[in-house]
């Protein structure tokens, strides 16, 4: 198959889709797909030189909409050149635009809302909620709902995704997803770490490894950490993750408030080797989100055989708490000092076998082996679907 990718920005640093999309994409080609990615990343950002696949981008405009006409018209005259079309994440000009080209030359188009149609979004930001209404009204209702298949990573993302906005009615489904498996070896990657961070050698360590944003609930982390002060003075913190949105000198406001600013490390974007590093160094990875649709930094942490202390507004918490990889609980002050609470408990017995049921829990739910070939069935059946459709309308046209 000729399989175009659409997504708003190639860029890493942005989180999970991009990183899905790569992931997935080696996996497609190396089944003798191709693929070509589109985005709207200015063409002479370091990201875009760098990228591993071909990748056409346009430099957009109108700030967070990401406006480009150059980018409707490449679409326009190239789209019907590939068999499918997978759309990454909605709310900018790349999925609209996307979507109407697919629709015009009938071409197969299914879209990830990657959790962007979570309730959590506009419950808690009333000025978006206004200008996302009159977008969906407008634009992105029709990229839903004209989609071959809306695709979401898990059972409760799909459920969420059908009460903000309305009409709403897509041809939904729920496929796997995951990530692959360290290409490192673990003690290499631990010796890169701790060379960089040489400070948190021979400690005690909870690993935070995301973007720093209000969603992620590192205010939650914080506060709660600084009520184990006294039982666990020696516990220490790596909160690692790009700062777009500049939170960075907040937090440390309030954990030199806390008494606890010496306890926390900032590491800054992790990257290769040392971030796999990151993940086998720390005793357990933490993650106090208040929204995540799938969460691909739980995946990649399950898969180094690393306990995850997360929320229930982690889509996939069912799933390692029915491991017994890990602890969920509220996304709240109480249930982060719960999680943190229940596997400080563990004896070191319990501690092994929760690393074990870690990296069981991986293998069976989240590997991408598993998450791929359920994107190239769907991807198969899309394709297939409209060619039998051409072909059906191109008899009934002869035999008239």
């Amino acid at each position: 198959m000729k399989i175009l990718r659409v997504i708003s920005s190639v860029d890493k640093t942005n989180g999970g889709p991009i990183n899905g999309l790569l992931n997935s994409s080696k996996e497609l080609v190396a089944r003798g797909h191709e693929v070509t990615v589109l985005s709207l990343d200015d063409p002479l950002d370091n990201h875009v030189a760098t990228f591993p696949f071909p990748l056409v981008t346009f430099k957009s405009r109108l700030g967070a909409l990401k406006y480009s006409s150059q980018f409707s018209l490449w679409l326009e005259q190239n789209v019907s050149n590939f068999d499918v079309v997978i759309i990454h994440g909605i709310w900018q000009f790349h999925s609209y635009a996307a979507a109407k080209a697919c629709v015009k030359q009938n071409v197969p188009y299914v879209l990830f809302t990657h959790g962007m149609l979570d309730p959590w979004f506009t419950e808690t930001n009333l000025l978006g909620r206004v200008k996302k209404t009159i977008y969906w009204k407008l634009f992105e209702r029709h990229a839903i709902n004209n989609a071959a298949q809306v695709l979401f990573t898990s059972k409760e993302e799909l459920r969420l995704a059908r009460k903000p906005f309305s009409p709403y009615s897509p041809n939904e489904k729920v496929v796997a997803y995951g990530s692959p498996i360290p290409n490192t070896n673990e003690a290499n990657a631990k010796h890169a770490f701790f060379a960089k961070f040489p400070n948190l050698q021979d400690k005690l360590f909870l690993l935070f490894l995301s973007r720093i944003h209000e969603k992620k609930g590192i205010d939650l982390l914080i506060e709660a950490m600084g009520e184990f002060n006294d039982k666990y003075p020696d516990m220490q913190l790596a909160i690692a993750g790009p700062d777009h949105n500049k939170l960075q000198p907040k937090l440390q406001e309030r954990a030199k408030a806390l008494n606890i600013e010496d306890r926390i490390s900032w590491l800054g974007m992790l990257d290769a080797e040392i971030k796999w590093g990151a993940f086998y160094a720390c005793d357990a990875f933490v993650l106090p989100s208040h929204q995540e649709n799938f969460g691909i930094v739980v995946s990649e942490a399950l898969s180094t055989g690393t306990p995850v202390l997360i929320t229930k507004k982690v889509n996939i918490w069912t799933e390692v708490v029915d491991a017994n990889a890990g602890f969920a609980e509220a996304d709240s002050v109480t249930g982060v000092k719960s999680v943190l609470n229940s596997w400080l408990s563990l004896d070191p017995e319990g501690c092994l076998q929760m690393k074990q049921n870690a990296l069981d829990c991986y293998k069976r739910n989240f590997s991408m082996e598993a998450a791929v070939d359920d994107l190239e069935r769907v991807l198969l059946f899309t394709a297939n679907l409209t060619t039998q459709n051409e072909a059906k309308f191109t008899h009934s046209v002869e035999r008239s």
